[in-house]
């Protein structure tokens, strides 16, 4: 690790920064981590001359990448459930530790994500957590996104109310776009490529900023693709042309990708002109410009020679339809549903994207076996998709609603359609989905945190991950001469309580005498900050400062958990809410720090109509510290209409937009098994219940 020389004056900006959770001067950031700001070389950009985006807000890429070192990091990930040939699985957050660390793909699960995609992210590149370190960062082939540029609130705003990108300052929504990009770029291999999918609101500021992060140079393609197969009726009133496009801009992260090159069919009126037959089959006859006397003999011998009738008429020769390649695929894409119509894929999700899509695009700029990763994931065609065609990935998406459609697509995935050739036969896929989970991260559940006591490595991982540390592989324990040094925080120690022992954890609680006993067995030389990541239910005293033999302080802070807000970050803590309608499910997400899930309660009865909500309790607390009443925190209710009793498999989603002030809900199809969750606003889920 680079060694940085700091004066005093600087140290005390930096910590004086952190103190008042502000971020700390440009050049100060770039001493701080001089590796990461080599990187960027100011002068360089210059003489490439690459024209950039300037805004209110706008950071250098090396202050991004430096919030997910110390001052901020990602998300630990924890399992939610795991499924294996369809059906869940036991599989259990210590197994998934154990087998990442078996460096080979045969060990490989397939992950959804459920969280902010940015804290994701910055878990990815941190490259700590145990369930994915040295397996993602650096190594996906291929990332797809599609972010919420084009929602079905933009289209469906009334006159005077703006789309959610308008409601977005334009630059805070570039900006935020940006610092995914920066992550992304991180995380491809070398010879990765990435897709981005755009609309004609955003796609020349998007492609400035790709340019800046990946270099122009780096622009392979700018491809067409033409969304519809008819642009519908003539009499449409309109004042000007119909939109019937999108753009997906391709960068490569270097000079060297992967790129398989597409063939597409020759056209029915093409292949008219294939109108003779002979025993070989269908064939027409071309014009033999260019020959020797040994290309006229190899043609005679195979009976393909056409010999002039008349002379100084050319030869010709028979071309047959098997010998025909295919035409190699341009960047303007207008036949998508000539090959696959998308009628039988759809989930009922807005912006869905046909699976001959991402089938191209898969097939184009990765292999078999290789990682594709999507973090706008919506109804998860890149996760099917990838399945298909045999590439491993990973999905991430910020909304209930989309995590539980992508898991019941997997799960169901042999009864959807094949695809590449066989695509026109109807036929179904017909296999099982390969092994999977659905992670979280940034909502976390207490019980299941205990649970990795069980393996004292896991704990103590995880909990220096909620609390944004690295795990230092040092000899800490003998540094300190304490036995539960697992890190430091700005050059301080930090003791894990060991929960893992019994004794600890039913009958020892932090109070002045742990501190003292701390003190008296480093050697009385321990002074300045000394931290320790808890349980709150086994401490009795918050931060103390207490003194040592040479009579110097040492200030004892407990980071305890669970509790709802971070102290270091508890000014910008922020919970974004899940949707509340069908037109907002596609919304950008940012969210800060993490938090732990609150039981949510739910009853529901059978009526003519439908369902009717009974009762619903969540503890969330609107923006104003207030308890929500009624059904106003709730976000969705997701609905089994013939539950198992195993897996809750999801056939339908009422928003709480549809559903009425006496809780009653329109459903037809139910059975004598039906099942609901309940998603509050915060994201918190209730168990399942049947009615």
């Amino acid at each position: 690790m680079a060694k940085t020389n700091l004066t005093d004056e600087e140290k005390e900006t930096i910590i004086e920064a952190l103190n008042n959770n502000t971020e700390p001067p440009p050049e100060l950031m770039t001493k701080l981590f001089p590796a990461l700001a080599e990187k960027f070389d100011v002068a360089k950009l210059d003489r490439a001359k690459i024209v950039t985006l300037e805004y209110a807000g706008k950071r250098s890429e090396a202050a991004i990448l430096n919030q997910a070192s110390p001052t901020e990091t990602g998300s630990p990930l924890q399992i939610e459930r795991c499924f294996k040939g369809g059906i869940i699985s036991k599989c259990t957050q210590l197994d998934l530790f154990e087998k990442s660390k078996k460096d080979n793909d045969s060990n490989w699960q397939n992950l959804i994500v459920q969280g902010d995609n940015l804290q994701f992210l910055k878990t990815c590149y941190r490259n700590a957590d145990p369930m994915i370190k040295d397996r993602v960062k650096g190594k996906v082939k291929l990332l797809y996104i599609d972010p919420p540029f084009a929602t079905k609130g933009d289209f469906a705003a009334k006159q005077g109310e703006g789309s959610y990108s308008d409601r977005v300052v334009r630059a805070e929504f570039i900006e935020q776009l940006r610092e995914r990009l920066i992550f992304i770029r991180e995380l491809l291999s070398d010879d990765g490529s990435l897709y981005i999918h755009l609309d004609q609101r955003m796609s020349q500021y998007v492609k400035i900023v790709m340019d800046e992060i990946f270099g122009k140079e780096r622009l392979l393609n700018e491809i067409v693709w033409r969304r519809f197969s008819s642009t519908g009726s003539s009499k449409a009133i309109s004042r000007k042309f119909p939109i019937n496009h999108d753009i997906l801009h391709l960068y490569t992260k270097t000079a060297v990708y992967t790129y398989n090159k597409q063939l597409i069919e020759y056209s029915e009126k093409y292949m008219k002109r294939f109108r003779n037959r002979d025993s070989k089959g269908w064939y027409r006859i071309s014009d033999l410009k260019s020959y020797s006397e040994d290309t006229l003999e190899r043609l005679r011998k195979e009976d393909r020679l056409i010999e002039p009738k008349t002379a100084g008429a050319h030869y010709g020769y028979k071309r047959y339809t098997w010998e025909l390649e295919g035409i190699v695929l341009d960047d303007v894409w207008i036949d998508i549903f000539a090959i696959n119509p998308m009628a039988a894929e759809k989930l009922g999700y807005p912006t869905q994207k046909p699976e001959a899509l991402l089938e191209r695009i898969i097939l184009s700029s990765s292999n078999p076996g290789d990682l594709v990763m999507d973090v706008f994931a919506g109804s998860g065609t890149t996760a099917a998709v990838a399945e298909k065609l045999g590439r491993r990935w990973i999905v991430c998406d910020f909304g209930k609603h989309a995590i539980y459609t992508m898991q019941k697509r997997m799960l169901k995935i042999g009864e959807s359609k094949t695809i590449g050739k066989d695509v026109k036969k109807n036929r179904k896929y017909d296999k099982t989905p390969k092994p999977f989970c659905v992670v979280s991260t940034g909502a976390y559940d207490f019980s299941r945190i205990m649970k990795l006591r069980e393996n004292r490595d896991a704990y103590v991982d995880f909990v220096l991950g909620l609390f944004q540390l690295n795990r230092d592989e040092k000899d800490l324990s003998g540094k300190y001469r304490l036995t539960s040094i697992f890190g430091e925080k700005d050059g301080d120690p930090v003791e894990v309580y060991p929960v893992w022992d019994d004794e600890y954890l039913k009958n020892i609680r932090i109070d002045e005498d742990y501190l003292k006993g701390i003190i008296l067995q480093s050697g009385g030389k321990l002074k300045g900050n000394y931290y320790i990541i808890t349980p709150e239910t086994c401490t009795l005293i918050g931060n103390r400062a207490l003194k040592n033999s040479a009579g110097d302080d040492v200030h004892f802070k407990l980071l305890k958990f669970p509790y709802k807000i971070l102290e270091d970050v508890s000014r910008n803590f922020q919970i974004q809410e899940q949707p509340s309608s069908q037109e907002n499910v596609n919304n950008l997400i940012s969210s800060t720090g993490f938090y732990f899930n609150d039981d949510v309660e739910i009853e529901v009865e059978k009526t003519k109509q439908g369902l009717k909500i009974t009762r619903f309790e969540t503890r969330i607390l609107d923006k104003q510290g207030d308890s929500l009443k009624g059904l106003d925190g709730l976000a969705m209710l997701l609905v089994d209409v013939d539950y198992n009793g195993e897996i809750f498999d999801m056939d339908m989603t009422v928003f709480a937009k549809d559903i009425g002030d006496d809780g009653v809900i329109k459903a037809a199809g139910l059975t004598d098994s039906v099942a609901v969750v309940a998603i509050d606003k915060h994201g918190n889920e209730s168990k399942v219940y049947l009615i």
